[in-house]
């Protein structure tokens, strides 16, 4: 996969739709908050493990500005599009991973709700594993709540070792990229992310 290509994967979800995924850039800011807008309150909870119903535009403009910053150094972030009638060319999800360690990083995903459980988020964490890896990350950490059912899924069908560490209403998840589950076949990304 090369990432100076503006559209670099294009794949077709559970509804027919298909969805374009290229590299997040530095003036993504508005599409982040497209995608933020389009999220219901559980989904921002989830995303962000705190309620953000009541937060200033101001203050979400901060935020979309600071994601969109991404530093190849130390992060990378992917963007999804897809057009619905009246609206071309719509913000549908994102995905990043920022390092915190060495060969450690961070991983988040967020997808609008009327594309959750179209198997969204599990092709964008099949592209930010290929590229976590391509960057040198041999760990991916996050923390989830425990109700947090759609990223369990997609957790589940990483050939991956994933470990959890549960923290009451919360839990610490690690990906080991370097160890497949031990059912796990070097499968290609296509194998593992139809």
């Amino acid at each position: 996969m090369n990432m100076k290509k503006v559209w670099y994967e294009t794949f077709t979800i559970k509804n027919g739709r298909q969805l374009r995924v290229r590299q997040m850039r530095y003036d993504d800011a508005p599409y982040l908050l497209e995608i933020f807008e389009h999220m219901g309150a559980n989904s921002r909870y989830h995303r962000f493990h705190q309620s953000v119903e009541n937060v200033s535009e101001e203050r979400k403009w901060q935020e979309a500005r600071r994601i969109a910053q991404v530093d190849s150094a130390h992060s990378e972030g992917i963007i999804a599009f897809a057009d619905f009638p009246g609206k071309p060319n719509m913000a549908v999800a994102a995905a990043r991973f920022v390092c915190i360690g060495d060969g450690v990083a961070e991983a988040a995903i967020s997808v609008i709700d009327a594309l959750q459980q179209q198997g969204v988020g599990t092709k964008l964490m099949g592209f930010l594993v290929e590229i976590a890896l391509a960057a040198g990350v041999r760990q991916l950490v996050a923390s989830i709540q425990s109700d947090n059912m759609g990223i369990w899924k997609i957790l589940q069908r990483l050939p991956y070792s994933v470990r959890r560490v549960s923290q009451g209403s919360f839990a610490e998840v690690f990906v080991d990229l370097t160890q497949l589950k031990e059912t796990a076949v070097a499968p290609s990304i296509e194998q593992i992310y139809p």
